[in-house]
């Protein structure tokens, strides 16, 4: 129950990242199209430049992040699995222990024990530790998407001194910087949502103990 509830959990979010992915891809369009009309426009439009460097950056920063976010989603997910599985043999260490405390040969398997206990313990430390990171991953590039909403300003200031026949063209570019922007920010917070599941569950594996 717990093993596929949490590859569902990790299939989610990366579902979500994978959307923002598609939409970072779109956005990188939106750069190359707001670079040529740039080109077209000649002087007036001199600005555009630089702030279509900042778009290839952020859909760059977009596309590395969430591909390391998956990887670290899958590798939690498995850690978390490896924690369930561990905690059921501890559990039946413990009910072995309860049964049969009288047995003569019971404490032969001290060491056994000890070593499933152990084991659990480091799972349930690097899931603790996986987990924040992970976190703080998901929180850095929902933060760093914030940057779209200046460039989507900084285009559309630098859209009102171009030549007449480009703003409108250049307006819209600066409106689908946004939109797109806003779109991954939405998919990577539920990222963040179906994150806390993780801890869920694994607050769940742990009480159980």
């Amino acid at each position: 129950m717990a093993k596929k509830q949490l590859f569902i959990i990790a299939a989610e979010v990366s579902a979500e990242l994978n959307h923002g992915v598609m939409i970072a891809k779109q956005l990188q369009l939106v750069a190359s199209n707001a670079r040529a009309l740039a080109l077209r426009a000649g002087e007036s439009a001199a600005g555009f430049h630089p702030i279509t460097d900042s778009i290839d950056e952020l859909v760059r920063l977009t596309l590395t992040t969430s591909s390391e976010i998956n990887r670290k989603a899958q590798n939690l997910s498995q850690v978390a699995t490896a924690s369930a599985r561990s905690l059921a043999v501890l559990q039946h260490f413990e009910a072995v222990y309860r049964r049969a405390k009288s047995a003569p040969y019971l404490h032969s398997l001290d060491i056994t024990r000890a070593q499933c206990k152990a084991e659990f313990d480091a799972l349930c430390h690097t899931f603790d530790k996986d987990s924040k990171d992970l976190h703080s991953s998901l929180q850095s590039l929902y933060a760093e998407l914030r940057v779209a909403l200046i460039i989507s300003t900084m285009l559309s200031v630098e859209a009102s001194q171009v030549a007449e026949q480009f703003k409108d063209q250049l307006n819209a570019i600066a409106d689908n910087v946004q939109t797109f922007a806003e779109a991954i920010r939405e998919h990577v917070l539920q990222s963040l949502k179906l994150f806390s599941l993780f801890d869920k569950e694994d607050y769940a594996i742990k009480s159980s103990v």
